[in-house]
Formats: C-alpha cells, sequence, structure tokens
C-alpha cells in the first residue's frame, strides 16, 4: 500500500522535477552568458580607451568611437537574440513538459 502511494506520489511530482532541472539549466546559461557580455564589454572599453588616447585628431576620435559604438550594438544585439531563442526554446520544452504532465 505504502509502495503504491510512493510510487504516485513520484509520478505526481515528475513534472515539477522535470521543470526545476529545465529552470535551472536556463538561469545557469543565461548567468553564462551575462558573464561573457560583461567580460566583453569590460574588454572592449578597456581596447576603446587605449585608442582613444592614441588619437590625434577629430577625425581619428570619431572613427574610433564610430567603431566601438558599433561594435557594443553588435554586442547587444547577438546578446539578445540568444537570449530569446534560449528562453524561447526553454518555454517550449516546458510546455511539452506540462502537456505531457496533463494527458498522464
Amino acid at each position: 500500500m505504502l509502495d503504491k502511494m510512493f510510487e504516485q506520489a513520484q509520478n505526481a511530482f515528475k513534472p515539477v522535477n522535470e521543470l526545476y532541472t529545465l529552470n535551472t539549466k536556463v538561469l545557469e546559461e543565461l548567468a553564462d552568458k551575462q558573464k561573457e557580455l560583461f567580460t566583453d564589454m569590460v574588454n572592449e572599453s578597456m581596447t576603446f580607451a587605449k585608442e582613444l588616447g592614441s588619437q590625434k585628431d577629430f577625425s581619428g576620435v570619431y572613427q574610433t568611437q564610430k567603431s566601438y559604438l558599433e561594435g557594443v550594438q553588435n554586442k547587444w544585439v547577438n546578446a539578445s537574440t540568444e537570449v530569446y531563442e534560449l528562453l524561447t526554446t526553454s518555454q517550449e520544452k516546458a510546455g511539452e513538459v506540462i502537456k505531457g504532465a496533463a494527458t498522464v
């Protein structure tokens, strides 16, 4: 009797465990992406500061700033696209888990 109740409880909590595991993986990936973006931004800022300090005229300053800001824009667009894809994929997986639990 207790074995059957234990088995039913395990089956009932299986979707919750799967969702928890999925959320944990997503949060780890988001943290890694954020760390990578932050590191890249700091490194690029340091490079920008060095290049900016070596410029002798306004045209060079302008080109350096333009290049830096285009790089920042590209990094943010790429990062947001990756996060969107990750969240969309995880949402689809969560939906599959919930649908599977509802049919049981």
